[in-house]
């Protein structure tokens, strides 16, 4: 079997954390997919993974060869996109990471143009909030909304959104409907911590709402007694009259039309949110990669009414 093509089937089996899954996403056979490991074990003299009836693990240097194959098979299709210039030349797997709401309401409703310009590529999208390594996670680019620090990716601009301060009417007939700064001290704000590692540091008592004044992002304190850590969770929470939450327009709109979530506090906005498309720093991108992100581009441009001058 061809060295390579071992290293995509160990990946898949890595990825999935199951012979079976692997050999479904490959529409293989299971034997195919455990002789390529097998191989491979063989090859390097070390096991790669930890085998019981439920699911198989990486081993150490299951890691560690785990990380190295999908540098080595980046690099490889890399190297053959190069080349490949045609629509009909494109080829091959686009993993994308993204907030499911950005994928809701902004790719997948046109996602079909893709599909019909460029039909031999696949595109896997995938929908979490917090930071996660491309590479380990074997994707090859991701969407984020807010800004990113110090993050060691790429990060390509694409728009911003504004954001909306809302609460619902359930919220209403419980609290009230603040009128100033003042009164956010005796209401309720629904927390947002867009991370898997829960760190002992943070306070669940209390979450920040953000906004400008005179130029400046400001910060003001309010009680919580919710947090959440993805943004459909969080618009659902606001809506279940559980807190205030501050929410890119475009997530709301259909919400503030029929009246289940009330606009509030307009003259305290929250900065508007940079999107920004994320990818490992890589001399050359696949062809089929650099076409996917010009795509998203110009489909978040004729999206402009959602964006931070948008009304819609």
């Amino acid at each position: 079997m061809n060295k390579f093509e071992a290293m995509r089937r160990f990946v898949h089996v890595a990825q999935t954390g199951s012979f079976t899954q692997a050999a479904a996403a490959l529409h293989l056979p299971k034997s195919s997919i455990s002789v390529a490991v097998e191989s491979l074990e063989q090859l390097l003299g070390t096991r790669l993974f930890q085998r019981s009836t439920r699911r198989v693990t990486l081993t150490h240097d299951g890691a560690i060869y785990l990380a190295q194959c999908q540098q080595i098979l980046h690099d490889i299709d890399a190297l053959e996109s190069q080349f490949q210039h045609a629509n009909d030349s494109v080829r091959g797997v686009i993993k994308v990471d993204m907030p499911s709401r950005f994928a809701n309401k902004t790719v997948l409703p046109r996602l079909s143009e893709w599909c019909e310009r460029y039909p031999h590529v696949n595109v896997v999208i995938s929908s979490t909030d917090y930071h996660i390594d491309p590479i380990k996670s074997g994707v090859d680019c991701l969407i984020r909304v807010g800004n990113q620090g110090n993050s060691l990716l790429i990060a390509r601009p694409l728009t911003q959104y504004r954001i909306i301060n809302c609460i619902s009417p359930t919220y209403i007939q419980r609290y009230g409907t603040p009128s100033s700064l003042a009164d956010l001290q005796h209401h309720r704000m629904i927390g947002y911590v867009p991370t898997v590692n829960h760190s002992a540091s943070i306070d669940y008592n209390s979450a920040e709402f953000d906004y400008v004044e005179q130029g400046l992002n400001c910060q003001h304190t309010v009680p919580s007694v919710i947090s959440v850590t993805n943004s459909d969770a969080y618009t659902s929470a606001c809506l279940a009259g559980l807190g205030i939450a501050q929410i890119p327009q475009l997530g709301v709109t259909d919400h503030l039309n029929t009246g289940r979530l009330i606009r509030i506090l307009p003259q305290y906005e929250a900065v508007p949110m940079p999107v920004s498309i994320l990818y490992p720093s890589r001399s050359k991108l696949p062809k089929r990669l650099s076409l996917f992100m010009d795509w998203l581009d110009s489909i978040v441009k004729n999206r402009s009414n959602e964006s931070i001058n948008g009304t819609n």
